[in-house]
């Protein structure tokens, strides 16, 4: 089976191309940039990116099924995000749809909630929009929860706090809880969901446990595999909501990349980020092969031997 990739110099992404690869898939895959493009052996890499109506046509030419992953998660504007994340998942749908191949769209658990951040409107509206350029198509959207795993460098962070003994997590009313999933877990609910999903839905993609992980569970869990007990610190959102506008000054002023979004303290606020309709798992034979425990140990172990932990 031919497969054509958007998206794969992400973490993902890049997960994704190499579990395609193991199973033997012909992988063509999009990358602006291909000459720093570490792919896996054996991918066809065309450059182009989601603006390029072009590349987007000969990287589908031939495909069975077009994963579209690309997307910006931290934008300096929020039209950015209209132009990536909606208006170019638009375009990869029409490529899809021009040649015949079944097309899967990478969304976020965040999209239930669009009224949250502009990337989480960003990601509801690309439902929709893929949904009317696919028009007979087959298509479907999943809503992936949080991700973890070995080389994420987003959740690094976190587990250099839980090292040092501090556990933060949000204050809210009631205890917040939210679905996270291991990144090869990730890229084999990807696969399986072109293999038997149903196409024409929107699916939600949990973890090993339906009612998600509180944050509390979180820390305790990952201070285990630190050997550590790490104090659990319930942040209010003014502590958050200052800290978050001196980073984005700050990088703004030195013209660096944001690391924190728009609207970033309402998604770390709300209560409930937990898959819970429409499970991929419900419409499909997968199954979350790596709980918690066992994911946070690879990743920790991945993180002390690149020493970064």
């Amino acid at each position: 089976m031919r497969v054509a990739v958007t998206g794969g110099t992400g973490f993902v992404g890049a997960a994704l191309l190499t579990h395609l690869m193991d199973r033997g898939f012909e992988v063509r895959a999009l990358a602006r940039n291909p000459d720093q493009f570490n792919a896996p052996k054996n991918i066809t890499v065309l450059r182009g990116g989601l603006e390029d109506e072009a590349a987007l046509n000969e990287l589908t030419e031939g495909a069975d099924v077009f994963f579209n992953l690309a997307g910006v998660t931290h934008a300096r504007k929020a039209d950015e995000y209209q132009r990536t994340n909606v208006d170019g998942a638009m375009r990869a749908a029409r490529a899809a749809k021009a040649a015949s191949a079944k097309f899967i769209h990478i969304s976020s658990i965040s999209a239930r909630a669009p009224e949250v951040s502009p990337y989480a409107r960003s990601k509801y509206e690309s439902e929709a929009a893929i949904r009317a350029a696919s028009g007979a198509n087959p298509w479907l959207a999943l809503r992936l929860p949080a991700i973890y795993g070995p080389g994420d460098m987003v959740t690094l962070p976190y587990f250099k706090l839980v090292k040092l003994g501090l556990a933060l997590e949000p204050r809210t009313s009631t205890p917040a809880h939210a679905s996270i999933l291991y990144v090869e877990d990730a890229a084999a609910a990807i696969t399986e969901a072109a293999n038997s999903a149903p196409p024409g839905a929107v699916y939600e993609v949990g973890d090993e446990r339906p009612e998600g992980h509180a944050w509390s569970e979180i820390g305790a869990i990952l201070g285990e595999q630190l050997a550590k007990r790490p104090h659990a610190i319930r942040v209010p959102r003014a502590l958050i909501g200052a800290y978050h506008k001196v980073i984005s000054a700050t990088e703004k002023a030195l013209g660096r990349k944001p690391s924190v979004r728009e609207g970033q303290v309402n998604e770390f606020f709300h209560p409930d980020w937990v898959a819970r309709s429409d499970l991929l798992s419900n419409a499909t034979p997968w199954r979350p092969a790596t709980p918690l425990k066992e994911g946070f140990a690879k990743t920790a172990l991945w993180y002390q031997k690149n020493g970064l932990l």
